[in-house]
């Protein structure tokens, strides 16, 4: 289909070395799993546990192992292990773990551990077993990347993968907004906490921003599973953390663009019951309250559920702007068995807001105030419906299998004013735009995945095969009608010109699908090879829905059996340092039209990248640095070879444009002493043209929308005992900032900025906790978002604040 792009010889051998990879796992898989429990418990792995919690300790080793412990509670309450450093058997690890507490683990067959005291097992193994109550902690090898409750902004794992993975064993950038980090700075909202995460910047409306990365918009998952375009945010109070990983991720979701994925993980239920609430005071009349409630829902804890309530209600920092959330969300846990878990939840959003698409520039190039509107003065409603399943079957041998399906319905009428062009500086008069909208958008998704060890060669190595889908449906009508010679910034009552009737509607169907594979190689104890590959089928179509529907009109950008190759390798050099690179390609569709009337090819392009990653403090703060670079090619350029376009569109375009993106990121987060949080992340990013018809090679690339420079900070300090003979226990405090350098289209400019943050908090008891945090510290007045004559030159918020009182049972 694209002969030079297919060429390229790394696709060609990470083809067929993924092929021979599946073909070699389909006919030893038999054998391996008949023998994965004897082979791999009797072959040393290195392993890396902190100290804590028995407990704890004992479901990270088992999770990390790809066994099941069964811990009866009364053996462990109150002991800690000192965590585990080095290369280990599975039982040597047990021992190791459990060295001094009078416990020892046996194998009861099949990868199952059974907790005892040591005296027991000495007399009698069988009686010992058979008498001891049980509770099984297997679960927890399920939710180990769970950050709620760790008290800590390092993770120690992430799920963007369709396994569970460390930061260094993925050999791409990866960064995670933990819970406990959202709640120290008392973000609200996914805008707020992904705009501190390094090299992530949101750009578009509120509470419908697009993020960037690496200078293209992210793609995006919930729950590990890819949503076809779907920009759509769920308050912060849903998410037990956000996974940010940096360049393609073509393996995970096919079509997309190059810069990076956001994964957005929802909250899940508890082993032990919970309840917690928190009510919030800020700036504009803010009012929040969060209620959060979860545990076992029947004896012995098979059944599990969460349920979470949020209502905020705002005004805004400019004239006539408001913004009310509701916010129920429920989830379900059932052990099918005690290998197998299935999951149900749903959530319901009502959102009321008045729309605010930026401001106009006045005619001698200033800007209006920071406290102007151009609008309406009527709400626009917006409600979305979610319900997903999955379901989760671990196999005796250390194999997993996977399946989600879910479901998304957002439904949205609302109005909005925009400047047609500038407004005169003397008068402010202009022209604008009046517009009733009426959208429906619906989502189906599914993932199912295969993953588990094979031992060959003395090493145990990992292969997972899946196939997921994604599908996009949606119905647009809007009706615009021309307002000339007004007062777009005093008037906000337009329903002399206002009209709902909308004649038409257009529908447009976007499904992709695709088969993955990917192998992480031991060739090495310390030293991994990952090969990874998708084959990915993509389809859109469209046509007229109102007032009766036509025929589809399928589009010339289908394709079929694409594939995009991924390549990593990953070297432990120490204990705390590793090295990885690794190469992917991309593809992405594209909608503009050639002078032959024919869709153009996809974007094609590719990444390098390379880095360090390490862990400090057992495993307590994370660090990394990266170097990348992208080369997006076949990019949409206007056809200047072409005398009066006669396509469709009345545009022609051709294949030849290319974009190149490349720079550096560094990041530590974590908690380097016990009172003492951090997240430092510094980017710089060089994205420039190298070929376009109507831009000079070497000019910068999407000037308005990424800026050179960002560095974002955030330490938050909590008192203790020891501080002035406890004068200031249960205090903390907390400062950040968020810097980054210009941006700019051709009618405005935004120079480099830097605005600050700061914390006061107080743990009143083991129960209550409250804290103040004031943003834009020092009131820095920049735009957010640099726009155009008539419209989107956005102010940032100016100095906030937010009281917030927490209660947890």
């Amino acid at each position: 289909m694209y002969p030079q792009y297919h060429r390229h010889p790394l696709r060609q051998a990470v083809k067929g070395a993924l092929l021979l990879l599946t073909l070699a796992g389909a006919t030893c898989g038999q054998a391996s799993l008949a023998f994965a429990d004897s082979n791999t418990a009797q072959v040393a792995h290195h392993y890396q546990i902190q100290a804590g919690a028995l407990d704890h300790a004992l479901g990270d080793f088992a999770a990390a192992a790809g066994v099941s412990v069964t811990v009866p509670p009364a053996l462990v309450a109150g002991k800690n292990s000192q965590g585990l450093s080095g290369n280990y058997t599975v039982q040597q690890g047990f021992d190791a773990l459990l060295a001094g507490s009078g416990l020892q683990a046996v194998e009861g067959g099949k990868g199952v551990f059974v907790l005892q005291k040591a005296k027991a097992l000495n007399s009698d193994k069988s009686a010992s077993a058979s008498t001891l109550p049980e509770v099984s902690v297997s679960a927890k090898a399920e939710r180990s990347a769970v950050t709620e409750g760790s008290g800590s902004y390092a993770a120690k794992a992430v799920t963007i993968g369709k396994t569970e993975q460390t930061l260094r064993e993925i050999p791409q950038s990866v960064s995670v907004m933990t819970r406990q980090q959202m709640n120290d700075q008392n973000f609200t909202t996914v805008a707020e906490a992904l705009n501190q995460v390094t090299g992530v910047r949101g750009y578009n409306y509120e509470r419908e921003e697009n993020f960037i990365i690496r200078g293209y918009t992210a793609n995006t998952q919930f729950n590990g599973v890819p949503q076809q375009g779907d920009s759509n945010h769920y308050d912060l109070a849903l998410y037990d953390r956000i996974e940010v990983l940096r360049g393609p991720s073509g393996l995970l979701t096919g079509s997309g663009e190059p810069g990076g994925t956001i994964n957005y993980v929802l909250k899940r239920p508890q082993d032990a019951f919970t309840l917690s609430a928190a009510t919030g005071l800020g700036s504009w009349n803010q009012q929040r309250g969060e209620l959060d409630v979860g545990g076992p829902l029947n004896a012995d804890g098979s059944l599990r559920g969460r349920a979470v309530a949020v209502y905020q209600d705002q005004d805004k920092f400019y004239h006539v702007g408001s913004d009310r959330n509701k916010v129920l969300y429920g989830v379900l846990e059932y052990d099918l068995g005690p290998s197998t878990t299935a999951g149900l939840w749903a959530s319901y959003i009502e959102r009321d807001y008045k729309n605010f698409w930026g401001l106009p520039l006045y005619s001698d190039g200033s800007l209006p105030s920071r406290s102007s509107y151009v609008g309406i003065d009527k709400n626009s409603h917006k409600q979305d419906k979610n319900i997903a399943f999955d379901i989760k079957h671990k196999f005796d041998n250390g194999w997993v299998a996977k399946g989600v399906l879910s479901y998304k319905n957002s439904q949205y009428h609302g109005f909005g004013v925009y400047g047609y062009d500038v407004i005169d500086a003397a008068t402010g008069l202009g022209d604008a735009g009046v517009g009733f909208l009426n959208f429906e958008n619906t989502w189906h998704s599914m993932d199912v995945n295969l993953s588990g060890p094979i031992a060959l060669f003395g090493q145990t190595h990992t292969l997972t095969v899946g196939y997921n889908r994604a599908t996009r449906d949606d119905v647009i009508g809007y009706q615009y009608e021309t307002a000339s010679n007004v007062a777009p910034l005093l008037t906000h009552n337009w329903d002399g010109v206002l009209n709902r009737n909308i004649l038409s509607k257009s529908q447009t169907y976007t499904e992709q699908s695709g088969l993955y594979v990917s192998a992480k190689i031991k060739l090495l104890e310390p030293l991994s090879l990952i090969l990874g590959g998708r084959w990915s089928d993509y389809s859109t179509k469209d046509r007229t829905s109102w007032p009766s529907k036509t025929a589809w009109q399928k589009s010339d950008a289908d394709t079929s059996n694409e594939f995009t190759p991924y390549a990593g390798v990953v070297w432990d050099i120490n204990q705390r340092i590793t090295w990885y690179a690794s190469y992917a390609d991309t593809f992405v569709p594209q909608t503009q039209r050639n002078s032959s009337d024919r869709i153009l090819d996809p974007r094609v392009g590719w990444q390098v990248e390379t880095g360090l990653k390490g862990e400090f403090f057992d495993g307590k703060l994370n660090a990394s640095a990266a170097l990348f670079r992208i080369r997006d090619k076949n990019r949409a350029i206007v056809d200047t070879t072409v005398a009066g376009c006669a396509n469709s569109s009345g545009e022609c375009y051709r294949q030849a444009g290319e974009v190149q993106s490349q720079g550096v990121e560094l990041e530590v987060t974590g908690k380097p002493s016990a009172n003492l949080n951090l997240s430092a992340g510094y980017t710089y990013n060089q994205a420039t043209y190298l070929q376009d018809a109507t831009v000079s090679s070497g000019s910068r690339f999407a000037a308005d929308q990424i800026p050179r420079h960002m560095l974002k900070l955030w330490s938050q300090y909590r008192f203790d005992g020891s501080t002035l003979a406890g004068a200031l226990n249960g205090l903390s405090v907390g400062a950040g900032l968020q810097a980054q350098s210009d941006m700019y289209t051709d009618y405005i400019r935004q120079g480099s900025y830097t605005i600050a943050s700061a914390k006061l908090g107080y743990q009143i008891n083991q129960h209550w906790d409250a804290s103040l945090t004031v943003n834009n510290l020092f009131d820095r007045k920049y735009l957010q978002y640099p726009g155009y004559p008539g419209y989107y030159n956005i102010y940032g918020t100016p100095r906030n604040a937010l009281l917030m009182v927490r209660w947890k049972y």
